[in-house]
């Protein structure tokens, strides 16, 4: 019996590291992604996990960053 794939929205730094993980461990893994197809100022190029705000970087100081919003 063929495994399920696991869909994963959005192909930043999370969902990438997701899909990876998850194809690491051989569970297949279908990237859902807006680009190239829709772009917005922060999502300009066309690649995969772009670093484009703090929450790329995931501090846990929630006074200087948008984590959670």
């Amino acid at each position: 019996m063929k495994e399920a794939a696991v869909h994963v929205i959005g192909g930043g730094l999370a969902g990438s590291e997701a899909a990876w993980q998850l194809a690491s461990a051989g569970v297949p893994a279908v990237v859902h992604e807006m680009r190239p197809l829709r772009r917005t100022e922060a999502h300009t190029g066309g690649h995969l996990a772009e670093l484009v705000c703090s929450n790329s970087f995931r501090s846990d100081d929630a006074l200087h960053n948008a984590v959670g919003l």
